[in-house]
Formats: C-alpha cells, structure tokens, sequence
C-alpha cells in the first residue's frame, strides 16, 4: 500500500510546493473535510476514480458535488470508463477508494480538475491516506500533472435521499 509519503516524494521530484497536514479528526471520505477545517466545499477536492484498460482518471471536484461520469468519458474519448469499485481500488491505484491522491498512483493515470476547483488559489484533497491532507495551489497541481480542466461536477440532488 502507498502513502502520503509517496505523494510527498513525488510532488518533491516534480517541484510543486506542498503541504501535507494531519486531519484534526477522522473522515470516512472527504464529503466532511470542508466542515472540519472551516473550508468551502469549493477549496476541498473530492476525488472520484474511474477505469477503463487505458488506465484511471482521477477526478477532482469540489467536496460535496457529484461528477458526470459519463461527461468525463465524452470529454476524454474513453467511453469505457466507469467508477472503480472500493475493493479495486488499493489493486489499482495502491490507495484506498477514498483517500486516492492526485498524483502517485502504482497505474497509468490521468487528472481531470473541476474548473471550480482549479479556480482556488490552494486546494485541500486526499493524501493518499486517513487523517491526512494534501494542500497545493491549484495552478501547480494542474501544470505539473497537465490536468484536463473541466466543469465536471454539477450539485448533488439532495431530494433523492
């Protein structure tokens, strides 16, 4: 299994300033970071993994939002690419489902950044483990990954359930 330690290595090879910070408390997934560190949700990237046979695609979106699977997959000309399973996810990436970093990841892999997202100044997303966040700016996450940037998240539709 990687670690935040991984993210931290590879971000030092790419130059990209960074801080990873210990969480104040414990989340199940990054839906609550926002509200734990007095964040808007629009500064707290969420990540959705999904998968085809070219590799996975990370997608960032602000915390909270729901992504359009299927508009990524237009986007990107991969119409295979579905959601990664929780109990894929480690085999895959060598992380868990919740905590997939941006960057670091044992697969092939592509980001696509919410243009929200990508707007911030410094973003918070997954470290690549519990308890930890990943902070950067926004603009050198997308240069040194050469990011898609896209308006892929839409609100969640909170009538149904």
């Amino acid at each position: 299994m990687r670690s935040s330690i991984d993210v931290h290595n590879h971000l030092l090879a790419a130059d990209v300033l960074h801080e990873l910070s210990a969480l104040p408390g414990t989340l199940r997934d990054l839906s609550a970071a926002p509200a734990l560190l007095g964040l808007p949700p629009a500064a707290v990237g969420q990540p959705t993994l999904l998968a085809d046979p070219l590799g996975a695609v990370v997608v960032l979106a602000p915390a909270g939002r729901e992504v359009d699977v299927a508009g990524v997959a237009e986007l990107l000309g991969r119409d295979a690419l579905r959601r990664v399973a929780p109990d894929e996810a480690p085999g895959l990436t060598g992380y868990l489902l919740p905590f997939v970093p941006p960057v670091a990841l044992e697969c092939e892999s592509a980001l696509v950044v919410d243009e929200h997202l990508a707007e911030q100044d410094v973003v918070y997303t997954a470290a690549g483990e519990p308890g930890v966040i990943l902070k950067v700016r926004g603009a050198d996450l997308v240069k040194a990954t050469s990011a898609a940037v896209f308006g892929v998240a839409r609100p969640v539709d909170d009538r149904l359930g």
